[in-house]
């Protein structure tokens, strides 16, 4: 869990409950940790910026369907764009220590894989990020 919360018990994050649907899988989440509220949004919904850890953010899409890992903590930095990419990527892996910030240029290629472990830390010619870094 992230260091932000401390020692706080409990099971922090649900990969296999991607695919299932959010009305099931936050009975499953506050079942398997009593300490935190399972929140239902739909994708796109705007939410705050802050970490809450008592609350599980459960991203469904139109049909109900999860469609992010489902977890206690912070998973995009959008407070990061326009900071230069060391400080980003060193914040990022602060506040979320179970994921590996990457630094890359704007424009380099890279493969379309989803890692719940992985955060692109996207940077101009002058090293600023330039895009939210956000898990995936």
């Amino acid at each position: 869990m992230s260091d932000i919360c401390g020692d706080y018990e409990g099971k922090a994050s649900w990969p296999e409950l991607v695919g299932a649907q959010g009305v099931d899988a936050a009975a499953t989440i506050e079942r398997e940790n009593p300490n935190v509220s399972a929140i239902i949004l739909l994708e796109g919904t705007p939410v705050t910026r802050d970490i809450s850890c008592t609350r599980v953010r459960v991203w469904v899409n139109s049909n109900g369907i999860i469609i992010e890992i489902p977890r206690i903590g912070k998973d995009s930095w959008p407070e990061l764009v326009g900071v230069q990419g060391e400080e980003a990527a060193a914040t990022i892996e602060r506040e979320n220590p179970t994921v590996s910030a990457l630094i890359l240029l704007e424009g380099s290629i890279v493969l379309p894989m989803f890692l719940c472990t992985r955060v692109y830390v996207w940077v101009n010619t002058n090293g600023i990020c330039v895009e939210v870094p956000m898990i995936g």
